[in-house]
């Protein structure tokens, strides 16, 4: 039956109303929410591949444990190889945000990838949430290199090199020779390292900077310092564990005590290829898989059953950042296209983790506790055991965001200078 010319301008009058008023159009109830997509950049190749893996593993345990939804909406975890390449690492975070349709990227194992992806995220006004081993400073830090859309869950490069400086100081250690990864990771801790370590009256006695993906280490052990108190050193990707052989080969262990800040050497899965070289050996990290709480003892052990190791810190930085995403996820209701207001929530979350609390800071930089872990014979295996706790630091600790802005140099700015307490104090 034909209907009127009136009846059909009444239906479309009716019509528009509802949509004005906001009322609910028939089958509006049945739409599906899109996906929430989230690029998820993590070597899976290459040296660094076994952070960038358990770091993937730590974010799936806890996107399980709410069904991969929040508010709603589906999560799709779309990970993306960086080879720990800053030029691959971009052109993943352009394929993930403009062809897969992300609405963030996360994960970022390399200083040196986060660096080259974060002008593209805050040009695109993407979130960028750092949850994986990248700790370049200054990215959460004004300055240039500052972006209103990121912020980092996991750490910075700095906090575990003060708390590693204090430590050996308090254990009488003052004269320390370092060594550091050719890299900005690298410049970033052993620089920190430092500042901390003349500010307390020690002295660096001598650096060295082995290339990345360095296979022979002897050189360097053989060359170390034998005056030095001990030595201290970040050598990721599989340097660590090779310095430490070699270390131990050259008779060294028990004539130089060692501090592995960030603990690259004695990471997890390595402890068995170690065996007993790794005890007594000092290490800095945000984690440690002995803490004592419930949290922590239900991690472990799914996280054991799961691949047959004890997490390393990647692990448990890759849960924070999951929930830290799902915290502000549900707390914009979903609505994580809005990037700043999911930023503004992203600032906000606070809760208890198997790292102990987590909070951030008004710059996106988390505050958390450090522990200084020593390793030990563990029945048939190794562990990382508390030997220190420095309870819940900000990134600038122990300074104050003025007092470290009022050094003249930055610390990539003094790599081959370390030695000169006066120039890694200078004042502008």
């Amino acid at each position: 039956m034909a209907i009127s010319t009136t009846l059909r301008r009444t239906l479309r009058a009716g019509l528009a109303a509802m949509v004005c008023a906001g009322l609910p159009l028939a089958g509006a109830g049945a739409q599906t929410k899109t996906p929430i997509k989230i690029g998820f950049i993590v070597p899976t190749t290459g040296g660094f591949a076994p952070s960038g893996e358990e770091c993937v593993t730590g974010a799936k345990m806890y996107l399980e444990s709410i069904h991969y939804e929040v508010a709603g909406r589906k999560i799709e975890l779309i990970v993306e190889d960086s080879q720990g390449k800053p030029d691959v690492g971009l052109t993943k975070a352009q394929k993930l945000v403009e062809r897969d349709g992300a609405q963030m990227i996360m994960g970022i194992v390399s200083s040196a990838v986060a660096l080259a992806i974060n002008d593209y995220a805050r040009d695109k006004k993407v979130p960028f949430i750092i949850t994986c081993d990248a700790g370049a400073n200054e990215l959460t830090m004004p300055g240039p290199l500052a972006n209103p859309y990121l912020v980092r869950t996991s750490q910075n490069g700095r906090t575990p090199s003060a708390a590693a400086a204090d430590f050996m100081v308090k254990k009488g250690w003052k004269n320390i020779a370092v060594l550091a990864s050719d890299y900005a990771g690298g410049f970033d801790t052993i620089g920190g390292f430092a500042d901390a370590l003349c500010r307390l009256g020690g002295k660096v006695t001598q650096e060295q900077y082995p290339p990345l993906n360095t296979t022979d280490f002897g050189p360097y052990a053989t060359n170390l310092d034998r005056k030095a108190d001990a030595v201290a050193m970040f050598l990721p990707g599989g340097g660590g564990l090779r310095f430490i052989k070699q270390f131990v080969e050259l008779g060294l262990k028990d004539k130089l005590p060692v501090m592995d800040i960030y603990a690259q050497s004695v990471y997890e899965p390595f402890l068995p290829q170690l065996g007993d070289s790794a005890i007594g050996i000092y290490s800095t990290l945000h984690y440690a898989s002995p803490i004592k709480s419930p949290m922590n003892d239900a991690f472990v052990k799914a996280y054991f059953a799961r691949v047959k190791h004890q997490p390393s810190d990647n692990a448990p930085d890759g849960w924070v950042g999951a929930k830290a995403f799902g915290d502000a996820a549900a707390a914009v209701g979903g609505n994580v296209e809005n990037a700043p207001k999911f930023i503004e929530a992203l600032k906000a979350v606070k809760f208890d983790s198997p790292k102990g609390p987590i909070a951030l800071d008004k710059y996106g930089q988390v505050i958390q506790s450090m522990y200084v872990r020593q390793t030990e014979k563990a029945g048939d295996g190794y562990v990382n055991s508390v030997v220190a706790t420095y309870p819940n630091i900000d990134q600038f600790w122990p300074l104050t965001f003025e007092q470290y802005e009022s050094y003249k140099y930055r610390y990539a700015e003094l790599k081959g200078s370390l030695t000169d307490c006066a120039k890694v104090l200078e004042k502008k």
